[in-house]
């Protein structure tokens, strides 16, 4: 069977109606227990802390764990593989999930429903990127997946916090969900169609920024995110077997579920006021959403349904330094394949990160040494290129006197 008969509307439409059983059983049967201000302290555990899972867990939540804690040898070939194509483009990597993996979630009127409900965004505006940016480097970083890895302990935290999620959703009483219009909660297909928004989408935001890269490379980066998918609890069925039904399978979620939606305008409006604060002064604040409508722009009426904002001068520029990107990259930096302007943007948007207050008790961002040095990020307390360049421009103004 093609793979797009075997991802027909019925099969499709038949898994928005599953959840991922293994992890939802072990929430209910904590749940069970009747001791809310115990599960509290162990989410509050989960979410919140880096440290490795507890030993005192519950026997419910010690078989959730054991049953997903386990990576063959020789899928731990292919993510080394796809670690160190995360090693060479990671930079870049993290500025497209902010500035087109989200937004093509956002874009899904019927999953980003959830993200509504539990106002994850809106009253936290800086959140779920952070959160987000923070699982990719930790899933991919050398080592991430292993046994002690801080990538399978983050996979296995997210996904219990799905389940968590879903549980609380379905039994709102107070504002049911409907469920025959919208699906389980994080439901399969969105499940999967999260998982190509970090792979497929991520390589598809690499080619369209210009950047030269191996295919081979690229084929492992996806097969470490297959083997991420497995451990997030999504149906093998689900799971493409290469880059071209990775393809095929992001164009019919797509086909299915993108729609214009009040909320996805709302999450998206919050995540392009949150990524301006990161750009110095206001001269450069339409850089975002350029780089937003760049990416959307082979794909219809997206970009406006998400109510991205346009910038003339600024889609020019971004425009122009994808293209300048695609050409003279191998004259820049052959060995990595990355044009400096669109580096200096990434580096920028990762000391962001490192820099911000999520607001929460993990409070900052973490990149492994080796990643930092092999990005050669600057020291904390030395300003980005972006600053200095915004100040210059301003004549000593940059981001910290923004209003």
């Amino acid at each position: 069977m093609s793979t797009e008969g075997r991802w027909n509307d019925a099969t499709l439409d038949a898994m928005r109606q599953l959840g991922d059983p293994v992890a939802d059983e072990a929430v209910a049967a904590l749940l069970a227990r009747h001791d809310i201000a115990a599960v509290q302290r162990l989410m509050n555990t989960l979410v919140f802390n880096d440290q490795p899972v507890p030993d005192d867990l519950p026997e419910e939540l010690r078989s959730y764990f054991e049953a997903i804690a386990h990576v063959t040898p020789p899928e731990r070939t292919r993510i080394e593989a796809g670690e160190r194509f995360f090693a060479t483009h990671g930079p870049e990597i993290l500025l497209i999930l902010g500035t087109f993996s989200l937004p093509a979630a956002y874009a899904a009127r019927k999953g980003v429903q959830v993200l509504y409900r539990t106002g994850y965004l809106n009253k936290r505006p800086n959140r779920r990127l952070f959160e987000t940016t923070q699982m990719v480097v930790d899933v991919m970083s050398p080592g991430g997946l292993g046994p002690q890895g801080r990538g399978l302990r983050t996979a296995q935290k997210v996904r219990l916090m799905h389940a968590a999620v879903r549980h609380l959703i379905r039994n709102d009483a107070e504002n049911p969900w409907d469920e025959a219009e919208l699906g389980v909660p994080i439901n399969q297909e969105d499940l999967a169609g999260t998982l190509m928004t970090f792979s497929e989408v991520v390589l598809e935001g690499l080619r369209l920024l210009g950047i030269n890269f191996d295919p081979e490379g690229a084929a492992a980066y996806l097969d470490a995110w297959r083997v991420i998918g497995h451990l997030m609890g999504v149906r093998p069925e689900l799971i493409p077997a290469d880059l071209a039904e990775a393809t095929t399978l992001t164009k019919r979620i797509h086909d299915r579920q993108i729609a214009p939606s009040p909320e996805g305008r709302l999450m998206t409006a919050a995540l392009l006021e949150m990524m301006e604060i990161n750009v110095p002064g206001r001269i450069f604040d339409g850089v975002p959403a350029s780089l937003m409508r760049h990416f959307f722009e082979g794909y219809p009426g997206v970009a406006d349904g998400l109510g991205i904002p346009k910038h003339v001068l600024e889609d020019k520029l971004v425009g122009f330094a994808a293209e300048l990107g695609g050409r003279i990259a191998s004259l820049i930096d052959a060995e990595a394949h990355r044009h400096r302007l669109l580096r200096a943007l990434a580096i920028a948007n990762i000391q962001f990160w490192i820099n911000v207050d999520r607001g929460g008790v993990r409070t900052t961002f973490s990149v492994p040494t080796s990643l930092r040095t092999y990005w050669d990020l600057p020291d904390e307390a030395e300003p980005s290129l972006l600053d200095r360049l915004g100040r210059w421009v301003l004549g000593g103004r940059g981001r910290e006197e923004k209003p």
